[in-house]
């Protein structure tokens, strides 16, 4: 895992706090005015937590080991 993942992780964590922040305020205070705040925030966190499988490159049929012995 590279320092662009553990950022991106981090930040996908801090927007979870955020998120229960906001929760918590809207309870304490009865106020919905929280709820868009908190919504917004669960979905930058969704999107920095979801993992990313590696991409795979495009081989477009050509093996690169084989050798057609035409030259």
């Amino acid at each position: 895992m590279g320092f662009g993942d553990k950022l991106r992780r981090l930040a996908g964590w801090f927007c979870l706090g955020l998120v229960a922040i906001f929760c918590l305020m809207g309870y304490y205070f009865g106020n919905i005015r929280f709820a868009p705040l908190a919504g917004g925030f669960m979905i930058l966190a969704a999107v920095a937590l979801i993992e990313r499988e590696e991409e795979q490159a495009e081989h477009n049929a050509i093996h690169p080991g084989t050798d057609s012995g035409i030259r």
